[in-house]
């Protein structure tokens, strides 16, 4: 048996940092772990996935379709991108803050609506939208938007019985960050924990 968390957004977000997280937190519970990571553009602010999977018994680090437990979308258009990797009814946590790709701000393209965002997920997760950079900021830095995420996904955990809680996660953020940071960063998961209700 696998538990299987797909997390997207785009470069610079702090994706791959949440990914180690869990996957710190997975391991410190004795679990077998596989990251599986797509770069692509990340640098440039472009597309980014991490497939974490753990539990007892693990194979492969890709997240077959149809299979994800649950979705952290730190960005809302790539929440919505790679969907297909869902099971049907699992739970996403989606950061309500956009990153206008530059067609949109070239006004080629046009960025969707909340509500058309809302639809499209609705097909396949159940959605949960949270001002995780907003919620960074007021933790003391747009930076820790990241770990607002991870905060929420610990809520999500326990609501799922994925075998990661509250304290779990914290402990990783703890031992992942730089000692300097590690304030912010407890106050940006505890602001992610608090933010959804399951």
């Amino acid at each position: 048996m696998a538990y299987n968390v797909v997390i997207t957004g785009v470069g610079g977000q702090g994706v791959l940092v949440a990914s180690q997280i869990i996957a710190t937190a997975a391991i410190a519970q004795g679990m077998n772990v596989r990251i599986g990571e797509t770069h692509g553009m990340a640098q440039r602010g472009g597309s980014v996935i991490a497939h974490v999977r753990f539990g007892p018994d693990v194979h492969g680090s890709i997240i077959p379709e149809g299979q994800g437990d649950i979705l952290l979308g730190f960005e809302p258009v790539e929440a919505a991108r790679y969907l297909e990797f869902m099971r049907q009814g699992a739970h996403a946590i989606v950061n309500t803050h956009p990153v206008v790709p530059v067609s949109v701000s070239a006004g080629t393209a046009v960025y969707p609506s909340r509500a058309e965002l809302e639809t499209a997920l609705s097909v396949r997760v159940v959605p949960h939208f949270i001002d995780a950079t907003a919620l960074a900021v007021e933790a003391g830095n747009t930076i820790a938007s990241n770990t607002v995420m991870v905060g929420a996904f610990a809520r999500a955990a326990e609501a799922t019985r994925i075998p990661l809680g509250h304290d779990d996660l914290l402990a990783a953020v703890e031992k992942r960050v730089p000692e300097r940071f590690a304030e912010l960063n407890r106050k940006a998961f505890e602001k992610g924990y608090s933010a959804i209700a399951l």
